[in-house]
């Protein structure tokens, strides 16, 4: 199968390209990925004549690592994917580390580790076994976020700290970590190619909509919400449910004031808001019926999209409805509007249905449901 693989999770942007078997490496060391991987992309192609249209997928490295960075190669491959409705790949940077010790001693697993700073390393632990005549990797252990001393203390508890460790510095400014976890290794882009072969040996395929990054940790745009409350709106909070409607928003007509006010005159209407600081972040309304609950409304302030906004207050009204005893939460949505079908899924809902041209032509309505 040929494929078009990006790894913009590290220092260096590297681009691995599989047509026909060949294998077409190319790497730009101390990069900034914003700014290098569409040239460096382009000229790989031109120079070996050849276009999207060449790969049968496309794969990318999601974390964890640098949130700026993952979602770059993130967003090329899943508009690859999408433009050309081919399926995608992820591969995360901890496997891509541990690849680079495919050929070590089998009777010892793999530790990939990489510094996340703040005293916190990202960690998995990997086995090494053999598939049609080749090596691959089996993870043994979830990826994980620790405090090294607990890493530490879970390699020697659980593993005797006999194990092949291998380390990745991710440019943290600390260096404490060499002393116990050795130099630190480069990703290789020849183990990019050797992640995305297993996947597709294992036929383990995303596609557009679903492929996500890894992230093991809040990003510090996150963080800066010191306090976060999750409660019931009422009619006196029509002025921010109101500014959050104006926003202009893509395939999302808003509810007009007479909406919102007839709304609240329906009994079976719950409207929540999540603020920060006194500020309205964002709200979430439903239809609720007995055990049953409709997604009426998502919205997030625009200013602070994708930062975990939405997904937080579907954890909270989650929590809110089990309460009630709510067993399970419909929504319908535009089978255009990529990032909320990704969230959706991600959150774990499942399409049980669409309506054709509900919105227009061409544009269904999915609907989906979570039992909660």
């Amino acid at each position: 199968m040929n494929f078009l693989a990006i790894n913009t999770a590290g220092k260096s942007t590297q681009i691995a390209l599989v047509v026909n078997g060949k294998q077409i490496l190319n790497e730009l060391e101390f990069s900034k990925h914003s700014e290098n991987l569409f040239p460096l992309l382009s000229k790989t192609l031109e120079e070996n004549n050849l276009s999207l249209d060449d790969f049968d997928t496309f794969a990318c490295v999601v974390g964890p690592g640098s949130f700026t960075g993952i979602r770059i190669g993130l967003s090329v491959v899943k508009g690859f994917a999408f433009a050309k409705s081919k399926p995608c790949i992820g591969v995360t940077s901890l496997e891509l580390l541990a690849y680079n010790e495919i050929n070590a001693d089998t009777s010892k697993p793999i530790c990939a580790v990489i510094n996340a700073g703040a005293d916190l390393v990202y960690h998995q632990i990997f086995e090494i076994i053999e598939k049609n005549g080749k090596r691959q990797l089996k993870a043994v252990t979830q990826p994980r976020l620790d405090k090294i001393k607990h890493f530490t203390g879970f390699l020697h508890s659980n593993y005797k700290d006999n194990v092949t460790l291998i380390y990745n510095h991710n440019n943290e400014k600390n260096t404490g970590f060499a002393d116990l976890l050795g130099e630190s290794k480069d990703f290789k882009v020849e183990s990019l190619v050797l992640a995305v072969n297993a996947k597709i040996e294992n036929n383990d395929f995303s596609n557009a909509v679903t492929l996500s990054p890894l992230y093991l940790r809040v990003s510090q745009a996150e963080q800066n919400f010191k306090s976060l409350n999750f409660r019931k709106a009422t009619i006196d909070d029509l002025p921010k449910i109101l500014k959050l409607e104006n926003q202009d928003d893509d395939y999302d007509l808003p509810w007009s004031e007479i909406s919102v006010r007839q709304s609240f005159d329906n009994p079976n209407f719950e409207c929540y808001l999540l603020e920060s600081d006194g500020e309205c972040l964002g709200m979430i309304s439903i239809m609720r019926l007995i055990d049953e609950a409709e997604i009426m409304r998502v919205i997030v302030l625009r200013k602070v999209r994708l930062q975990g906004i939405a997904q937080k207050m579907f954890t909270k009204l989650i929590e809110t409805l089990r309460a009630k005893n709510v067993k399970s939460i419909f929504l319908e949505v535009n089978n255009f509007n990529y990032p909320a079908i990704s969230l959706y899924q991600k959150i774990g809902f499942m399409q049980v249905g669409i309506r054709p041209d509900y919105y227009e032509p061409n544009q269904d309505a999915i609907l989906m449901r979570l039992d909660i």
